[in-house]
């Protein structure tokens, strides 16, 4: 289970990202926060001790705390290792995010991916691949396997727009956490077509599973990067 202390950075991770915070005026003070937040002044600190770590925020002396004015820049086109908030709300800042379906089905899994979700056999899933673009330009090919007893009701504006939105504010689940492997591979066709590379260009393979709060599989993934998107960005504690 996640500590308080790590959803409520994320959170604030979340809305620095989206720029809903100044970077020229301080964030909420601990009191706000520990209000908004319905928790004490010392998790509000353990939260932002995590975000000056990751190098989101910075502290001044009887001023307060602030966003980082060159974090965005810093993250432009590069992939957060940590993150798992999807493209839409990752790359929503540098500019059009969209999605176009390449393949959708429904059926069993395999041994792999039952491992993986934890589930059986029998349990129907999602298997879906999506080329994301960012400014129209190809970005990613992304082949994801989801069970469709956890994400009911998936339909193609979903997919074509934000699949994590439909799960948190329509289903209500929260996403919490993922487990993530990161590859260097060659491109396959489907990758050569979509992402439109060649073959001996190098693709960044990011094999992941993102998880529900309650530690539950949400989605089996494996997230294929054009060789010029960028880099992962790793922050050790």
């Amino acid at each position: 289970m996640t500590s308080k202390y790590m959803a409520i950075a994320r959170e604030i991770k979340k809305r620095i990202i989206n720029q809903q915070y100044s970077t020229t005026e301080p964030l909420p003070d601990q009191f706000a926060l520990a209000d908004e937040f319905q928790t004490s002044r010392m998790t509000i600190q353990k939260a932002m001790r995590q975000l000056i770590i990751e190098g989101l925020i910075y502290t001044r002396q009887r001023q307060g705390t602030f966003v980082r004015k060159n974090f965005l820049q810093l993250t432009q086109g590069n992939l957060l290792g940590s993150d798992y908030l999807g493209a839409t709300q990752s790359w929503g800042h540098l500019g059009k995010v969209s999605s176009r379906v390449i393949h959708f089905e429904i059926r069993f899994p395999t041994e792999k991916e039952q491992s993986s979700l934890l589930i059986d056999a029998d349990a129907p899933v999602y298997d879906f691949i999506r080329l994301r673009l960012l400014n129209g330009e190809p970005v990613s090919l992304d082949a994801t396997v989801m069970p469709a007893s956890l994400v009911h009701g998936l339909n193609r504006s979903h997919l074509e727009n934000s699949v994590f939105q439909y799960v948190q504010e329509t289903l209500g689940l929260k996403i919490m956490g993922s487990y993530r492997v990161v590859r260097a591979i060659k491109p396959n066709e489907l990758d050569q077509e979509h992402l439109e590379c060649m073959s001996d260009d190098p693709i960044l393979e990011v094999e992941q599973v993102i998880y529900l709060e309650d530690g539950t599989p949400l989605e089996y993934a494996h997230c294929h990067y054009r060789h010029d998107h960028g880099g992962v960005i790793i922050v050790n504690n």
